[in-house]
């Protein structure tokens, strides 16, 4: 049996101890073994075996894309593309693309993928001037919808996505989380996001050497 401790499973979830808190007062969380009213232990097994019943695959307006992936995401992954959404309605995209994602992967301040932003000396404000200034850059090319009619997203979005999920599994991580959907768009190679990172000099490497110090699971082993 490996136990976790709530820090543990904060690491392995992408999460902070106060949504896992959350978590347990509403009840949607792996079994667990209460120690005391601070300790609280939860059995890796459970917690890989509630990370595949939860298994989803989010798009925007929360659709299903179980056709790109087959890793569960952390709840502020499926946080980042709920708000691509918005971001597309606000800047009138009509559908969520790379710039929406990256744009919206800032906003949820407290993802991993928007620490690795900030360690990098990269903020809201950028991203957003950049992005605002390829709107208005007639000679810049809007990325394409996909040919899905079931997805709200541009073909870059997608292959971010798909990206995102590849990469999660080559690095071993059993979860997919917004530092996999930011290493994702640098992986597409093309769409607004990437020019964005791009222009602003962040380099896949750097994305990922950044991951591997921020992600450190810790499983306590019981003997």
């Amino acid at each position: 049996m490996q136990l976790m401790s709530i820090e543990d499973l904060a690491v392995y979830l992408g999460d902070s101890k106060r949504t896992i808190y959350k978590y347990i007062a509403n009840g949607d969380c792996p079994p667990y073994i209460r120690i005391s009213a601070k300790n609280i232990k939860f059995d890796r097994a459970d917690v890989d075996a509630w990370l595949e019943s939860k298994k989803v695959f989010p798009g925007p307006g929360g659709k299903k894309m179980s056709n790109l992936t087959t890793l569960p995401w952390t709840p502020r992954a499926q946080r980042v593309m709920k708000a691509s959404e918005k971001a597309a309605r606000l800047y009138k995209a009509g559908y969520a693309g790379t710039g929406q994602i990256l744009l919206s992967i800032v906003e949820v301040k407290e993802c991993l993928g928007a620490v690795i932003l900030r360690n990098l000396k990269i903020d809201k404000e950028k991203i957003r001037e950049v992005y605002e200034q390829l709107q208005k850059d007639p000679n810049v090319k809007v990325e394409d919808k996909t040919a899905s009619d079931k997805q709200n997203l541009t073909d870059s979005a997608q292959k971010t996505i798909q990206c995102a999920s590849d990469e999660a599994l080559r690095l071993g991580h059993e979860y997919v989380g917004a530092e996999h959907l930011l290493a994702g768009i640098l992986l597409v190679g093309d769409g607004w996001g990437h020019r964005i990172l791009t222009e602003l000099g962040v380099t896949l490497e750097q994305v990922l050497s950044e991951t591997a110090k921020l992600i450190v699971s810790r499983p306590v082993q019981v003997e």
